[in-house]
This record gives structure tokens, sequence and C-alpha cells, in this order.
């Protein structure tokens, strides 16, 4: 469960970062030199990042599926896939609806607090909206929500340091790579830091009792 659950939010991460990181330079080349009207260049942002929460959501469901059954994955998809691209969304509108800027760059300790705080808030609002998704088939399902701060917390300043380092020269390859690198690491640990929520949400539900999709067997008298 774990190796696998740790496996599921690197990919996810990677594939899901360099979608944002992608989908980032493309809005920047449309609203800075095909001048196109901001909102264009907010909603490719945002479609990045329905492709992360996308990608996060079928990846850890494929995991939780064999415990939880299959009603409860698909609600803990959706779930991830909203939360994720409102985030997302107001993560990226200030910065994206200002346009070009060359303001200096703020200090490290201002991004890392910055990612620790949008982290802990994205964390929270996605452990609620998953833990609710599967209430059902977990005995204690709102444990869940501080697993899920917890590694946000920890995981989406790695993700802000990433996407603070390339400057405006570089060209667009070297961006996504670096955004696939980003990801990778901040899946890693967002992994390590809830597999235990996540094992705990399954073993959980499987102490308490009630099984989550009977079985021919359970239900013939």
């Amino acid at each position: 469960m774990r190796p696998t659950w740790l496996g599921a939010c690197t990919l996810a991460e990677a594939v899901g970062i360099t979608a944002a990181a992608g989908a980032a330079r493309l809005a920047t080349w449309l609203t800075d030199v095909r001048d196109v009207a901001p909102g264009w260049g907010l909603a490719v942002v945002v479609a990045g990042g329905l492709v992360e929460g996308t990608s996060l959501g079928v990846l850890q469901s494929v995991v939780l599926r064999r415990r939880l059954g299959d009603a409860a994955a698909r609600r803990w998809t959706t779930a991830t896939v909203l939360v994720a691209g409102l985030a997302w969304a107001a993560g990226s509108a200030p910065a994206t609806l200002a346009g070009p800027g060359g303001g200096t760059p703020p200090p490290l300790l201002l991004v890392v607090a910055g990612g620790a705080a949008l982290g802990a808030t994205t964390g929270a609002l996605l452990g609620t909206a998953q833990a609710a998704a599967v209430r059902r088939q977990a005995a204690r399902p709102w444990r869940w929500v501080a697993s899920s701060t917890v590694g946000w917390t920890v995981a989406m300043p790695v993700i802000f340091l990433g996407a603070g380092l390339p400057a405006a020269d570089w060209p667009t390859p070297l961006v996504v790579a670096l955004g696939t690198v980003t990801g990778t690491a901040a899946g890693a640990v967002l992994g390590v830091l809830t597999r235990r929520g996540a094992a705990a949400l399954t073993d959980v539900a499987a102490e308490s009792g009630r099984p989550k999709v009977p079985s021919v067997r359970a239900i013939r008298p």
C-alpha cells in the first residue's frame, strides 16, 4: 500500500506540474507576445491546474479503489479535481491577471512562507473534500484532513521554489523539464507525509466491520 501510494503521488505531481509549467509558459506567451486578454491566460493556467488535479485524483483513487470500492474512488477523483482546479485558479489569478511585470523576485523566505500558507489552506480544503467523498467507507475519514494539511504544507513550498527558478529568457523545454523535476520532488514529499494517513483510511475501514463493497457470500442467507 505505502510504496504504491508514494508512487501514485510522485507520478501524479510529476505529470501535473509538468503540465502546469507548460501552461504557465503558454499563458505568458499569449498575454505578452500575442497581446490577448489576461483572462485567456488565466484559463490556460487553470487548465494546467486541472491536469494536475486530475492526475492526482485518478492515481490516488487507483490505490484506494481496492479497499474502498469503485464508487468511493470516483467521488475521491471528482473532489480532487474540483478543489485542485479552484485552488490553482485562486493561486494563479493575481499574477496572471496583473500582466507582465519587471519587479524583483520576492525573498526566498517569503516564497517558502507563502507556499506553506497556501499549502496548508489547500491541504485542509482538499482533505476535507476527499474525506467527505469516502466518509461512508472509512470509519474515521476526518483524520485524513490533518494528514493532507501537513503533506501540502511541506509540498507546496517545493512547487513554489521550482516555479520561481526560471528566468524569462529560459527556453520552454528547459522550463517544462524543471517542472517535471519539481513535480517529482513535491510528489515524493507529499507521498511520504501522507501515506500513513492514506493507509489509515483503508485500514480503519477494514477494522470497523463495515464492508465497503458487500460480496455475494456476504449477502447470501
